[in-house]
């Protein structure tokens, strides 16, 4: 019959011991001069490693060559998108550390394949921002920011044929719609917010005291039960 095996008195179970704070650092004291080590013994080495079968001469591959058909591609990836500008197109190539001189090839081609167009781009553009409920003042800053030409811009915004009051109103409309029913008063700190507003949109001061004026009408009308 088996039998348990007694225990001896001073019998303990060994642990681990536990480390402190300086231990660690002797550690890292200790791998420290480990790495100086293994460079001491591979000085007098070629510096090949023994477990490599790669050719060291493999490790820094030349760059791969950049043609003409390459920014081409790049160029149509971002016009693929959406319309660009020239030299909107024009920086993202070069952000893309691509050679000037084969972008302006590029640029070339494309606008005599009718594939970039700023004048299509303007037009673009300036249909957006009026979605949005910009000004034509706003629009046409942010074409010449985009270094169009004057008079490309200038077409974009007069071809639209926005109503820029229409737009003022629909805006404050947007952004005052809270107030209107609700005891609504156009007072004058209230007057010079929606003037401020729509300044920094891109209307101008005549459609700004235009767009004010419906809209207060709108107001009284919403609140005496009227609709819009």
């Amino acid at each position: 019959m088996w039998q348990k095996r007694p225990k001896k008195a001073n019998q303990k179970r060994a642990r681990w011991p536990v480390k402190t704070k300086a231990d660690f650092a002797d550690d890292d004291f200790a791998a420290d001069d480990i790495d100086s080590d293994e460079a001491d013994d591979s000085a007098g080495s070629s510096g090949t490693d023994l477990f490599s079968h790669e050719d060291p001469s493999d490790e820094c591959p030349e760059p791969p060559l950049i043609t003409f058909a390459v920014v081409y591609e790049r160029a149509m990836r971002l016009l693929v998108r959406r319309e660009h500008g020239r030299k909107e197109l024009e920086l993202k190539l070069l952000q893309r550390e691509l050679p000037l001189d084969l972008i302006t090839s590029v640029l070339d081609n494309l606008a005599e394949e009718r594939l970039q167009c700023d004048v299509r781009f303007a037009e673009a553009y300036t249909r957006m921002r009026v979605s949005r409920l910009y000004g034509a003042n706003k629009i046409r800053a942010d074409l010449q920011a985009r270094h169009l030409e004057q008079s490309i811009t200038e077409e974009a915004i007069n071809t639209n044929e926005a109503d820029w009051v229409v737009i003022a109103f629909e805006a404050l409309e947007k952004k005052f719609a809270r107030q209107v029913g609700h005891g609504f008063k156009a007072d004058f700190e209230t007057r010079a917010k929606m003037q401020r507003y729509l300044f920094r949109r891109g209307f101008e001061v005549s459609e700004i005291k235009s767009a004010i004026k419906e809209f207060e009408i709108a107001s009284s009308q919403v609140e005496n039960g009227s609709q819009l």
